[in-house]
């Protein structure tokens, strides 16, 4: 399975537009191995119940066996110009889902609508998810094997952040195994990995609803 690389995820708050990712790809000369690169929006569902999407565009080098990552903030909404048209219009972020996206910028949505100048609307968040929330998160769903509950569709890539559909994690609730069974087999997935504290693993589950 390919491993997950992140592209400057430390400049994902400064990052607007699916442009902005892929200038992020063209300076790793991700397209000058594929033709187009696909757009995922995950779901995270926030304690106040709203649910917003998580945007990522994604590049699989099935060579290198990684799949590349450039994220943009959280949001509910998009704003972009259909082709051939200079109105800029508002989106539901999941419309993104699946989309595909060039190195000129030109977006293509899964109904065959084509976009330009697409500009995600930040949504604002109680809290700040870090990578290692991800891998943990990723790593309890898969120990207690509830992927198919918890993401979307099928997965090609190692962290599948974009697949995960957030609003059915508090469905795990009661279910979660120990934190020491927990740090365990992160440590046996990732023995590279700096072991978190059982108290990371709580902040983590409980941010997402499972505690």
């Amino acid at each position: 399975m390919p491993r997950l690389k992140w592209l400057q995820q430390e400049e994902c708050e400064n990052r607007r537009s699916i442009a902005d990712a892929v200038n992020v790809l063209h300076a790793q000369a991700v397209f000058d191995r594929v033709r187009t690169a696909e757009i995922r929006a995950g779901r995270l569902r926030l304690p106040s119940k709203q649910i917003v999407g998580l945007v990522g565009v994604f590049v699989e080098n099935a060579a290198a066996q990684t799949t590349s990552l450039v994220t943009l903030p959280s949001a509910t909404n998009f704003r972009a110009r259909r082709h051939g048209s200079q109105e800029l219009e508002e989106f539901d972020v999941f419309r993104l889902d699946g989309a595909t996206v060039d190195g000129s910028c030109a977006v293509e949505l899964v109904d065959g609508t084509r976009l330009r100048a697409v500009e995600v609307i930040p949504a604002s968040l109680p809290y700040k998810v870090t990578e290692l929330d991800w891998r943990i998160l990723h790593h309890t769903i898969a120990m207690m094997n509830a992927e198919q509950e918890c993401y979307t569709y099928p997965i090609p890539f190692a962290q599948p952040t974009g697949a995960l559909d957030c609003s059915k994690l508090p469905a795990l609730r009661g279910k979660v195994p120990p934190r020491k069974e927990i740090l365990r087999y992160i440590a046996k997935q990732e023995p590279a990995l700096k072991r978190p504290s059982r108290q990371k693993i709580d902040d983590t589950l409980h941010k997402f609803g499972m505690l």
